[in-house]
């Protein structure tokens, strides 16, 4: 067991992408499960609290420690590919001609392969690997903008980004879970294997002993509310029929350490090609919304796998760090389209130049990339935009130390989602502060981003996200859509859930942590 004292060359593990600070007593760095489990054991007898850590890349503070062991899982680095052995010659060894015709019948009969992931494997290597081994012909579907994300952090948040609008997020993907609990037990749970009933869950027989052999009682009883029906990465996963591996998924490390991932692929399109439309102000709304009418989400066999918008700041800014736009540009949307033939793709292309044309816009002027390199481009186009943000931030920060960066995470139902886009722009106008709005307006889920001056309007804009968060609870949404919660949003949750609910969420955490070892800080103070 290598637990360490904690000096300051761990300096980068007292922080995440937050950009908050912490403080720890021990760090360790385990290889495989047993050592977490070793590491666990220890905490678990001297009663050390543990917080875990993947690549740092989480914005909630959800990495950043307070006392205790930081616990790096960058070291569990195993990852494999399994197939359906049956088929698997011939299904790796389908020509181009038979891919581009929907794959020879061995492809067609046989399983997607399967990802086995170490927590620290980072979802660039997981792309690297399956485009290796099976030539392109499977991905993971979600796509987090931050690539470097951790497999373990990536289910740990159910992390998720543009094509969660096509795909749904990384729980849809995930099958299997490795998970070291509070008192080091492991357990190695699949899907479907073990789900509530009347409102208790029980755990694998391997989490049913203590230290000493003697069995114990691991039926647990789940809180009693549900999550919204939208895009929500906001406290405890729990529906009518909770499956044990969605508990884990999202949890933010609070109820057991994740150590390794079974992931499914889908077979790649043949065709993902990419369109951004350029209108003016609110216009590009409109246009939105007749996408999310057209192209129904999470099923991307109707073409569309991602509606993503940028507001008047969000281009404004671009044009700053020498992106050429188009200069009558107030708003834009940028579309993932996908096709099985390069006619399918053009022919959802003609959709959306309909579309345009019935928002008020000008098809002409829009910009479509079907090659790799160009629809590169367009990636990185949205990418820079966050980053501009927090390069301005950090110059702010410069002149202001207190300023942190203002992001929110919120989701709507469609039916409150006009009225919250409203809001938003006219509290931050009237307030006279520095923002811009872009995001994934394709599952009704905006960043507004403020970029406080001074500390007076950093203050003003907490209390704007506060009011945001009433309204949001109000309404059916979610305050957390992708991010989760962390120790930014604890506020947050209780205005979406009430007192009530929460309470509930400390019953579960207790059933699975009883001395609130696991993430402590995390979703609750």
């Amino acid at each position: 067991m290598n637990i360490q004292k904690y000096t300051d060359d761990f300096a980068l593990l007292l922080r995440d992408e937050s950009k908050r600070t912490g403080f720890a007593d021990y760090v360790c760095f385990p290889k495989d499960t047993a050592e977490v489990a070793e590491a666990m054991h220890f905490c678990a007898e001297h009663e050390i609290p543990v917080t875990v850590q993947g690549s740092r890349t989480g914005v909630g503070g959800g990495a950043v420690p307070e006392g205790g062991l930081v616990m790096s899982l960058e070291r569990l680095k195993e990852l494999k590919i399994e197939v359906d052995n049956q088929n698997n010659e011939k299904y790796f060894g389908a020509d181009s001609s038979e891919i581009e015709a929907g794959g020879s019948k061995a492809e067609q009969q046989a399983l997607p392969p399967k990802i086995i992931a170490g927590a620290g494997v980072r979802l660039l290597e997981i792309d690297d690997k399956l485009r290796i081994e099976t030539g392109g012909r499977f991905f993971l579907p979600p796509d987090p903008t931050e690539r470097s994300a951790s497999a373990g952090g990536a289910a740990a948040c159910n992390s998720s980004g543009a094509r969660t609008y096509g795909y749904g997020p990384m729980r849809s993907y995930i099958e299997g879970l490795t998970v070291v609990l509070a008192d080091g037990s492991i357990i190695k749970i699949k899907r479907g294997d073990f789900v509530s009933s009347e409102g208790y869950i029980e755990l694998p027989a391997a989490a049913q002993t203590d230290k000493n052999g003697k069995n114990l009682q691991r039926r647990i009883k789940l809180p009693s509310y549900r999550m919204p029906e939208v895009k929500c990465a906001a406290g405890f996963y729990i529906k009518d029929r909770t499956d044990l591996v969605d508990l884990f998924i999202g949890a933010e490390g609070t109820l057991g350490i994740i150590t390794e991932v079974e992931f499914r692929t889908e077979k790649s399109p043949a065709h993902i090609w990419g369109l951004i439309a350029f209108f003016e102000e609110v216009r590009g709304l409109k246009y939105a919304e007749s996408l999310r009418k057209s192209f129904p989400k999470q099923c991307p066999e109707r073409g569309v796998i991602s509606i993503e918008y940028f507001d008047k700041g969000s281009l404004k800014l671009l044009k700053t760090k020498g992106i050429n736009l188009p200069k009558e540009a107030e708003e834009a949307v940028f579309s993932e389209i996908l096709g099985e033939s390069r006619v399918e793709a053009v022919e959802v292309i003609r959709k959306l130049e309909a579309e345009i044309l019935k928002a008020g816009g000008n098809p002409d002027t829009a910009w479509a990339a079907s090659s790799s390199r160009s629809f590169a481009s367009f990636k990185e186009l949205r990418h820079k935009t966050p980053e501009a943000v927090n390069e301005r931030v950090a110059e702010m920060k410069l002149i202001e130390p207190t300023i942190t960066k203002l992001g929110s995470d919120m989701a709507l139902p469609e039916e409150a989602f006009a009225d919250a886009v409203k809001m938003y722009k006219h509290d931050l106008e009237v307030a006279g502060l520095d923002f811009v709005i872009f995001g994934h307006i394709g599952n009704c889920h905006l960043h507004c981003n403020i970029m406080a001056r001074n500390a007076d309007e950093y203050t003003a804009g907490k209390a704007i996200f506060s009011k945001w968060a009433d309204f949001v609870g109000k309404n059916g949404g979610s305050i957390s859509a992708e991010h989760g919660v962390g120790k930014l949003k604890r506020d947050f949750l209780l205005k979406m859930y009430g007192e009530t609910a929460v309470g509930e969420m400390r019953e579960l955490k207790r059933a699975f942590d009883p001395n609130n070892l696991l993430g402590r800080g995390n979703i609750f103070e």
